[in-house]
Formats: structure tokens, C-alpha cells, sequence
């Protein structure tokens, strides 16, 4: 079973252009409609939004603790969900009295042992992701919750779904901010709003 917050949408014009309004935290956030692979959707662009992040890290974490679900660290791609990720660590720290000092980036390069081939929504070739050593060692027997900004076509879930595999942590949750209108969502995702199609 999927778990959504009834996070607030509704679409807006502004000076001509249509807009999806996001009410989270009491905040509003106009997503503009872009065209991605063919298709015009509300855009969330987290990427420096530090209202933004800390809005969703807050339902996030609150959707998690209703569930009960229970995780030692998170693993997300880089670079636009770390300061999502960032932000529900220190969320989940306030809330569960734990110490999440740490959290895995899954980073877009070749050369190290533990990697993953992906393609994305916004990038529609192949990509590699990789964990470092490092980082491969530290998730070793760990539970994780899997963090990105959005749920597309699934490929980068997948990917991170395969590092996890290969580092051998376990998957305790996978949370999104949004998923696409339309697209056949995973067992068990965790999510605030679907962003819908533009006509």
C-alpha cells in the first residue's frame, strides 16, 4: 500500500501561465507546467529551495512516523536531494531522539566497485551511479530510506534500489516529495502530491 499525505494542490494562473499551487507546512509553492520527455507537467525543481525542502522533509517525517517505519540512515542521488535528505535527517533526529550523523549520496560515476545503471525521467540516456568504498561499508547491514525529490519512469529508484542491493543494506522505506500523473507507482512508496498532466 502507498502512503500519501493530502497535501493541498490545485492549479493557478499567473500572467498567463498555469501554475500547480503547493500548500505544505501552511506555505504556498507554484510549480510551473514544463514539457519533460514529451509530456507537460508541474515541475518541482527543489534545487536551493530551502523553504521548499524543509516543508516536505517536515510531512515526509511525519508520514514515516505514522507509519512506523524505523531506518538508521538515507540514501538519495546526488545532487538535488541533499538538502531534502539533509533536512529529514534533521527532522527525524528532533522527532525519534536518534543520531543520524550520516547520509549516503549516490554519486554519477564510474570506477568503483559497487555501481548501477540508470536512466532518468529528465535525462534519457544511460547514467551510472556509484557508492564509494567508503560509503559502500558504511550501509553494509544498515535499514535505509531511500530519498529523491520525484518518482518518474523509476529508473533512478531502481538504480539506488540495486546500490542498496549490492552494499547489502536493507530498503526500510522509499520516500518522494511528488510522483508523476500516470505512471505505475512501487509498493510501498511514500509521497505528498502527484503533480498532473498539463492539457
Amino acid at each position: 500500500m502507498n502512503k500519501i499525505n493530502q497535501t493541498a494542490t490545485q492549479r493557478v494562473e499567473k500572467d498567463g501561465q498555469e501554475f500547480l499551487r503547493v500548500t505544505m507546512d501552511g506555505k504556498d509553492y507554484d510549480l510551473p507546467f514544463k514539457v519533460l520527455a514529451g509530456k507537460k507537467v508541474a515541475f518541482l525543481d527543489i534545487s536551493g529551495q530551502v523553504s521548499l525542502n524543509e516543508s516536505a522533509a517536515k510531512d515526509i517525517v511525519s508520514l514515516l512516523l505514522d507509519a512506523g517505519v524505523e531506518f538508521d540512515t538515507i540514501l538519495n542521488p546526488v545532487a538535488k536531494s541533499n538538502a531534502l535528505a539533509h533536512s529529514i535527517a534533521l527532522k527525524w533526529n528532533q522527532a525519534k531522539g536518534s543520531d543520524i550523523t550520516k547520509t549516503v549520496v549516490a554519486r554519477k560515476s564510474e570506477g568503483n566497485k559497487i555501481q548501477a545503471v540508470y536512466r532518468s525521467v529528465t535525462t534519457p540516456r544511460d547514467q551510472i551511479m556509484s557508492l564509494t568504498d567508503d560509503d559502500a561499508e558504511y550501509l553494509k547491514g544498515k535499514k535505509i530510506l531511500v530519498v529523491d525529490d520525484v518518482y518518474g519512469g523509476g529508473g533512478t529508484t531502481k538504480g539506488l534500489m540495486e546500490l542498496a542491493d549490492k552494499a547489502g543494506a536493507v530498503v526500510a522505506a522509499h520516500a518522494v516529495i511528488a510522483v508523476e500523473a500516470g505512471v505505475k507507482l512501487p509498493e510501498g512508496i511514500f509521497y505528498l502530491f502527484t503533480l498532473p498532466l498539463g492539457e
